[in-house]
């Protein structure tokens, strides 16, 4: 599955600790797993009850973790909203074991100048929105042991009332009653991505140097499942995302495709050329043109089948998203075993790409008579607004030299799109149709596979394209 709009609301719970992960978990139900391309996994889920689905994950302690799969989390899930719900040190006598601390403001307090004249502090720090933290305080009102207060993190565990560490934040930071490890990562990666972010925290010890006391006593799990159970008291409450329902699209106005094929083409491609009008699915299709992303339209030797692939763009019409898609089309000309045999391939290739997870996420599946149409996610850059770019735009001949970073953002994206190819030779499968262009580069040097090639088609001696085949297929 890869970074797409969805109908459904969704927010994101991150975690630091399994015990926090479980808390959480237990709120939900109807869970299944979601690979994100670069590994990370989510459990995805429902409040009973609640319209919302929530992907929760396991990170780590520490903020840079925290920022980073934050980032990662946003771009892929596009949530209204990121909580971190999770345990914490009470800085307050008055903010007691098994308290909730709701965070309208994170502090982060490793920032400062060290001079001759000692450590001078530079606050940072980062507020809730005006409009979420109004249903926070609407969902708290009348809660007792629930305190909506400001937090303070770092990347140490602070574990004293007496250190040079407790002294900073009790002088710099006063207002603080509670201390964490990943609040201020969280915070500023959401605060970049424009999305609101709700920190919910239970006490699980004083920060006071008897933590491990309170730990052995089993603290944490209790503060976690405190904390859980606030966090979907808020969720209750928020009307997130704010967006005005858009009106139902006019049934004699179907979406309109524009598929990009190549300027230089055979007769072969006649029936999906710039500017003429074909019809996916029921669906007008526009085509046009673009060399950059060339598609292909082949017939097979006993002209019984038809195979069509090329670039989309679900335009925007009234109830529609704009999107940029992969399409793959299968047509049987006239019923037999090789026709059927490519219809069922373009359907096993569907089912696979539901149950593996990590590949391109299926937009739309559909079998009409004798054609049947997979449309795949295909990632749009945020820098121009555009289909993103195949690996072949790097490789290109007439292209500069990679520098160092960007060559070893590539490699490493190669090797998380190894992980797709991995889980298909496990089943005894392999993909058979790679090459520079079946790869999509992400803003983020990300690597996407565009689709599974020929993986769940039998093996034919010499497939595959050009000089891109496996040694046997290119010995014949």
């Amino acid at each position: 599955m890869q970074g797409t709009c969805h109908a459904t609301p969704t927010v994101v719970v991150l975690t630091a600790l399994s015990l926090e992960f479980q808390a959480v978990h237990e709120q939900l139900t109807d869970v299944r797993v979601v690979e994100h391309p670069h590994g990370t996994l989510f459990d995805v889920g429902r409040v009973p009850g609640l319209p919302w689905r929530v992907a929760v994950v396991e990170i780590g302690e520490g903020n840079s973790g925290a920022a980073a799969h934050t980032e990662r989390a946003v771009a892929f899930f596009r949530p209204a909203a990121v909580f971190f719900v999770g345990v914490a040190g009470s800085l307050r006598s008055e903010v007691a074991l098994g308290d909730v601390v709701v965070a309208g403001k994170v502090y982060l307090h490793h920032g400062g100048k060290e001079g001759d004249d000692g450590f001078r502090a530079r606050p940072r720090a980062w507020e809730m929105r005006h409009d979420v933290e109004q249903r926070v305080r609407r969902a708290l009102r009348g809660r007792t042991g629930v305190h909506f207060k400001p937090l303070v993190a770092g990347d140490v565990v602070l574990n004293s009332r007496t250190s040079p560490l407790a002294d900073l934040i009790a002088r710099t930071y006063s207002d603080a009653v509670a201390v964490d490890m990943e609040s201020a990562g969280m915070a500023q990666a959401a605060h970049l991505s424009g999305v609101p972010v709700i920190p919910v925290r239970g006490i699980s010890d004083f920060a006071d140097g008897r933590k491990e006391i309170t730990d052995a006593k089993g603290a944490q799990p209790a503060a976690a499942r405190n904390a859980a159970a606030v966090a979907v008291r808020i969720l209750r409450e928020l009307p997130l995302p704010r967006s005005r329902p858009e009106p139902p699209a006019p049934r004699q106005a179907p979406a309109v495709v524009v598929v990009s094929p190549s300027a230089g083409r055979s007769d072969d491609t006649a029936g999906w050329r710039g500017g003429a009008v074909v019809t996916v699915d029921g669906e007008a299709c526009l085509l046009h043109d673009d060399p950059d992303a060339p598609p292909t339209e082949t017939v097979s030797p006993d002209h019984s089948v038809v195979r069509r692939q090329a670039l989309a763009r679900l335009l925007p019409g009234p109830g529609h998203v704009a999107r940029f898609v992969w399409l793959r089309q299968v047509e049987a000309s006239y019923h037999g075993p090789g026709a059927e045999a490519a219809l069922r391939a373009l359907s096993d290739e569907h089912d696979l790409l539901r149950e593996l997870g990590g590949g391109p996420g299926v937009v739309h599946y559909g079998r009409r008579g004798g054609t049947a149409t997979l449309a795949l996610a295909w990632p749009v850059s945020r820098r121009s607004g555009k289909p993103c770019e195949t690996l072949a735009e790097l490789v290109r001949d007439d292209t500069e030299p990679l520098g160092a970073w960007r060559s070893h953002r590539v490699i490493r994206g190669l090797a998380a799109s190894c992980r797709i190819l991995g889980k298909l030779h496990d089943r005894g499968l392999a993909h058979r149709a790679l090459e520079p262009a079946a790869l999509v580069l992400g803003d983020d040097g990300s690597l996407f596979l565009r689709d599974l090639g020929l993986a769940t088609t039998p093996p034919v001696p010499g497939e595959a394209p050009g000089p891109y085949q496996a040694p046997e297929q290119r010995r014949g």
